[in-house]
């Protein structure tokens, strides 16, 4: 199969599966939590949370494979044109690290689903962070390109 279009389809099915994963992270449904004084309390918590941290990771993983190897086959195919990769991939990476700490405040998620505790640790939730935030602005540069390079077109400013 051609690279690129390897690439492509990647690309979207990693948009599709993030896209899903965020919608069924936002259904609500209600547990029992313990707040910091040990007791507990019945909040509204996304159902889907342990599906949305599996997506998480298994894309994250996935992201980092296919980056190493796309850029293996570029740097052997055409070792000029890999500078524009290493910068994309360093770019990327400054865009997790800046979400990473934008996550600001939080702490580690307790829950009893079905008589069980489960935590969920504090490096974990920044990372879900981390991740939502990441999409946003992904998705929030995407369309500003969209919007913006039909009217740099138009006057002139790039070919």
């Amino acid at each position: 199969m051609n690279p690129n279009t390897l690439s492509k389809v990647a690309l979207w099915v990693l948009f599709i599966g993030s896209l899903v994963s965020l919608v069924l992270f936002n259904t609500m449904g209600t547990t029992a939590v313990e707040t910091a004084s040990g007791t507990q309390a019945v909040v509204q918590v996304p159902n889907f949370l342990d599906g949305f941290i599996f997506w998480a990771d298994a894309v994250v993983i996935l992201a980092l494979a296919l980056l190493v190897i796309f850029a293996i086959k570029t740097v052997a195919s055409d070792p000029k044109g890999a500078v524009g990769g290493i910068i994309g991939i360093a770019l990327f990476a400054l865009l997790l690290v800046v979400c990473f700490f934008a996550s600001g405040e939080t702490q580690d998620f307790t829950r009893i689903v079905n008589g069980e505790t489960q935590v969920i640790e504090l490096f974990w939730m920044k990372a879900i962070d981390m991740w939502c935030y990441s999409i946003f602005a992904l998705i929030g540069i995407t369309v500003a390109l969209i919007v913006l390079f039909p009217i740099l077109r138009a006057i002139k400013v790039i070919k």
